[in-house]
């Protein structure tokens, strides 16, 4: 067994695939993250574990952060870099190129070049990237199961059941926007009826005495693969002391990215990460 901090050696297929390390200060942040998709960051580092954050900059340009080697990396810090990274994905085209190993899924996303493949420590998952090595954004997809995934909102309670024991160990407080729901179709079924994707935003505080941030995170819901199985689409970015960029680049993913989603292969990828 790999010891904590990691990859175990089956995983380290690429150069620009590594285990995101788990270490536990800067998980108590992350519970934050994907406390609902946020489970997600529970077991990755979104951010560094030093102390609160930086002051917000007013005006900062948009810049993409520095060339990420993919190598294993602890989080990050604020400031103007996190500041211009958050502004970047605010402006920048988006881009669909970025795929799962097994040519399953194409994720769109902003700055596309810029995301590096990770794997999250102990979280199976289809595929992660994260924007930078200091972990300015992150994207996850997973899969559940469920008895029917047409019942409305049967994927999203299967994804948020899994999650919650991560919110509760970190004493994650979590605030909702009003969820969204669209129509979807997959790409691989251009004539299929219409999907309707559930899409929740959600902003988290961690406050325990290991770590104080706070993310914003949204993710979406969507039915595939027959009748009993979802797809888990999220985005979760650390404030930092930037609550209001991070925001923004969450309801950008609300808005630009989630219904852009395409489903590549015609049967449930049986490999996880």
């Amino acid at each position: 067994m790999a010891r904590s901090g990691m990859c175990p050696t089956q995983t380290m297929r690429t150069l620009r695939e590594r285990c995101v390390p788990a270490t536990l200060p800067c998980v108590a942040r992350l519970a934050a993250v994907l406390a609902s998709f946020t489970a997600l960051t529970t077991l990755v580092s979104l951010t560094g574990c030093s102390g609160p954050p930086p002051t917000p900059k007013v005006q900062v340009a948009a810049a993409a952060p520095p060339r990420d080697d993919g190598g294993a990396a602890k989080g990050g810090t604020g400031g103007d870099e996190h500041a211009a990274a958050l502004e970047q994905l605010l402006a920048a085209p988006i881009v669909t190129t970025q795929r799962d190993r097994q040519q399953s899924i194409r994720v769109p996303l902003p700055d596309a070049k810029s995301w590096v493949r990770v794997k999250f420590w102990s979280v199976p998952s289809l595929v992660g990237f994260r924007y930078g090595k200091q972990h300015h954004a992150v994207v996850g997809a997973f899969v559940t199961h469920v008895d029917d995934n047409t019942v409305p909102g049967a994927c999203t309670k299967s994804f948020e059941a899994w999650a919650n024991p991560w919110m509760e160990a970190f004493e994650v407080e979590l605030s909702r926007e009003p969820p969204v729901a669209i129509g979807w179709r997959p790409s691989i079924e251009p004539t299929a009826p219409a999907a309707i994707v559930e899409i929740e935003s959600v902003f988290a505080k961690t406050a325990t005495l290991l770590a104080r941030d706070s993310y914003a995170g949204a993710y979406g819901a969507y039915p595939v693969w027959g009748k009993t199985t979802c797809l888990i689409v999220g985005f979760a970015a650390p404030s930092r002391g930037e609550d209001a960029r991070a925001k923004a680049v969450r309801d950008r993913f609300v808005k630009e990215i989630f219904s852009k989603v395409e489903i590549l292969s015609a049967t449930e990828p049986k490999e996880r990460y």
